[in-house]
C-alpha cells in the first residue's frame, strides 16, 4: 500500500496527528483524513507513506511488522529511527 499525505496545510496538532495517524492508517481499514491526497493498493505488505510535511521536509516512512508498534506510537520517532539506520 502506498499513501501520500500533505502535512502542509493541515491544522492538526502534532499529538493529534501521531493519534490519528495510527487510527487512520495503520489498522486494518485505512479510513483517509483531510490531509490524505492518495492511497494505492499495490499488493505490498509494507505500508509506503509519501510525506510532504510542514518542516518542507519530504519524508518516506515504510511500516511492516517490524516497526508497526514504533509507527503507530509516533510515526514521527519511526521516521527519524529509519532514517537513523540508512
Amino acid at each position: 500500500m502506498k499513501i501520500v499525505l500533505d502535512r502542509r496545510s493541515c491544522n492538526c496538532w502534532n499529538p493529534a496527528c501521531e493519534s490519528h495517524f495510527g487510527w487512520h492508517f495503520l489498522r486494518d481499514e485505512i479510513t483517509p483524513v483531510d490531509c490524505t491526497i492518495g492511497t494505492v493498493d499495490d499488493g505490498c505488505p509494507e505500508r509506503t507513506f509519501f510525506i510532504q510535511d510542514r518542516d518542507g521536509v519530504d519524508k518516506v516512512l515504510v511500516v511492516d511488522d517490524s516497526n508497526l508498534a514504533d509507527a503507530y506510537d509516533s510515526w514521527q520517532l519511526a521516521w527519524e529511527k529509519q532514517q537513523q539506520q540508512k
